[in-house]
């Protein structure tokens, strides 16, 4: 079953430990506290258990501000919220890092627990942005699994597309993270974890891997992930004349035509535009595609690209300050 309870603590870091050896699956331990009470910890993986791919994937995505996410977490309070008996909805606060296109998938780094030299294992990559948390009075948004004794939380990575041997923790918008907020700099950054072991692609229901890729084959690599980007969207309102109604400007970024037939665009909503039989993109070409049936929001929205088979190809977000722009297209190939 998915994990029980699941949320987001928000708190203030403190402290940090690190195991370098001397266990099987060495974690950071991140000392936070909220509302003035005892310290908590996060207990946050940085080694697989997997004895046959024991590495992780380090994603980092520098300016968060331009989620709709970042919305409702300004709005919490200091400690916990649960929030597996939510459902995932437009602006709501779980994660998932296939479906809510929090990061751009093709800059993780698959990295090793602890090796000789700078910059090149989890540990060199990881530290420097909790320390940097810590000495700059940063807010923290923890999302993992707290614990049954309430005084910490863990699975704070990625909780889908799981081995055999931990797929019964799988579940789709219930994905850990670690988002931090600079008030000084009005600068968000958030850090995203996964076992290069875990499929790239799940199921919509239960999160079980629906494919033999995983993060290892994908990084680096030029799959289906690398073919097409979703270079411009028009979120102005409809009824502004031919010119104006929403649509997706798509890129074709290899050198070979491919075919779009039957491919998808969802909105955060799951709404979605199925492209017709005669969809294709020649070779590093751009195409125009209306989504009448896939409504965009102003108010800010996700924009996924998915092919024939329902894996995902790519992914964009906006904010409402960008859904209101005047001339109603937002730019994300810059």
């Amino acid at each position: 079953m998915p994990l029980d309870n699941y949320g987001v603590w928000k708190a203030h870091p403190i402290s940090y430990e690190v195991e370098r050896r001397g266990t099987r699956t060495p974690h950071l331990t991140l000392y936070f506290r909220d509302n003035g009470g005892p310290d908590y910890r996060a207990a946050i993986n940085i080694k697989s258990g997997d004895q046959q791919e024991s590495r992780l994937v380090y994603w980092v995505n520098e300016d968060m501000s331009g989620h709709p996410l970042v919305g409702g977490l300004s709005k919490l309070k200091t400690g916990f919220e649960r929030l597996d008996d939510k459902e995932p909805e437009r602006g709501g606060l779980r994660l998932d890092y296939i479906r809510g296109n929090l990061f751009d998938v093709n800059t993780g780094r698959v990295l090793e627990h602890d090796i000789t030299g700078p910059n090149n294992d989890i540990i060199d990559v990881l530290v420097p942005k909790v320390q940097q948390a810590i000495n700059e009075g940063a807010v923290v948004y923890i999302f993992g699994e707290r614990f049954d004794t309430n005084n910490g939380i863990h699975n704070v990575h990625m909780n889908q597309g799981n081995i055999r041997r931990y797929s019964g923790d799988d579940g789709v918008f219930q994905d850990g993270a670690l988002l931090f907020h600079f008030p000084e700099t009005h600068k968000w950054v958030g850090i995203f974890l996964a076992f290069a072991s875990q499929a790239v692609h799940t199921s919509e229901n239960g999160g079980h891997a629906i494919s033999r890729v995983t993060w290892k084959d994908l990084l680096p690599g030029d799959l289906v992930e690398n073919s097409v980007a979703i270079h411009k969207a028009v979120v102005g309102p409809f009824g502004q004349g031919e010119d104006k109604k929403q649509s997706v400007i798509l890129a074709n970024l290899t050198n070979r035509k491919i075919s779009l037939v039957r491919w998808r665009i969802r909105n955060s909503r799951w709404e979605q535009e199925v492209l017709p039989r005669n969809a294709a993109l020649g070779a590093k070409a751009t195409e125009v595609i209306g989504v009448p049936n896939c409504p965009l929001s102003t108010d800010g929205d996700t924009i996924t690209l998915l092919d024939r088979d329902g894996l995902k190809v790519a992914g964009v977000s906006y904010n409402s300050q960008q859904g209101n722009a005047a001339n109603g297209e937002i730019d994300f190939a810059g």
